[in-house]
């Protein structure tokens, strides 16, 4: 078996525009290293749920895709005990820097990938388990990319993996209510398009997964509260600096926009607490065997 060790895997042009936008300097990546405190926040109950789910036992190889700041492959390795092992996978090269911060305390079984797991040469079979909490949604080619995972997980290994569902989700629901008398609904791009809302299509997600050689699929709707900030400014900041964001504001009118983010702002009051703003938030939890 190949021994995985930190490293930087050649660059290609699968996911070009992911590596742009996740890099250090990216949107996505600046930000969320930046937030990552709140993304975990917001993240954390969805995790809790999957690796629950995950059953993982010692001993066990654990891959996690899209791990970013690395909270889940740490718990993966803690769960498997020091005769397993967890292997964290990411293009972001600056979450996985913060990743590895945080696992150097005591932790030996963690890896970190700089990696894109859609086109990794893993060895066959080389994992017990695959887990992601939000990290598939963002592959230009599903099919490949879960055909790839295929590849890595031993015979009667498993899938579970958990991905946002926007539309059902309240506080999405809530932000475009609030913003779209004033500039409109967000261009999430055509159905499946890469990003937080390529599987919300739930059929699509049970598609994907058996096109990439999984079977006894199963979906399961999960609801959570969480917790996106303080109070309703600090809330409509986050929100407003989301790539999604940014894109719904950009070009419009400036009275427009203020216009918007005054309505948001008022929205997501009234779900302000002694705990902060919570709201729901729903994913799939998808599960399946190789």
């Amino acid at each position: 078996m190949t021994q995985l060790n930190d490293e930087r895997a050649p660059g290609g042009a699968p996911n070009a525009l992911q590596r742009e936008l996740w890099a250090a300097d990216g949107v996505s990546g600046e930000l969320y290293v930046r937030e990552a405190e709140r993304i975990e926040a917001m993240n954390g109950p969805f995790g809790e749920v999957m690796l629950d789910a995950a059953h993982l036992e010692p001993g066990e190889r654990v891959l996690d895709v899209g791990c970013g700041t690395g909270a889940t492959t740490i718990e993966a390795a803690r769960r498997v005990t020091r005769s397993g092992a967890a292997v964290g996978i990411d293009i972001s090269a600056a979450m996985l820097d913060l990743a590895r911060k945080r696992s150097g305390h005591g932790l030996e079984n963690v890896v970190f990938l700089e990696a894109d797991a859609q086109v990794y040469p893993f060895d066959e079979g080389s994992f017990d388990a695959v887990i992601s909490r939000f990290g598939t949604m963002f592959f230009d080619d599903p099919e490949a990319a879960f055909a790839n995972l295929g590849h890595a997980v031993r015979p009667d290994g498993r899938l579970i993996i958990v991905c946002p569902d926007p539309p059902k989700s309240e506080w999405v629901a809530v932000a475009f209510a609030a913003a779209a008398p004033h500039v409109g609904v967000p261009d999430v791009g055509p159905p499946g398009a890469p990003g937080p809302f390529a599987f919300a299509d739930g059929d699509r997600l049970a598609q994907v997964i058996k096109a990439g050689g999984f079977r006894d699929v199963t979906l399961q709707a999960v609801t959570k509260p969480i917790r996106l900030g303080d109070h309703a400014d600090d809330v409509v900041a986050f929100i407003t600096s989301l790539r999604e964001g940014r894109a719904l504001f950009a070009g419009k009118p400036e009275a427009k926009v203020a216009a918007a983010v005054d309505a948001l702002r008022e929205a997501v009051n009234r779900y302000a607490g002694p705990e902060g703003v919570v709201m729901n938030e729903t994913a799939w939890l998808a599960s399946a065997h190789r």
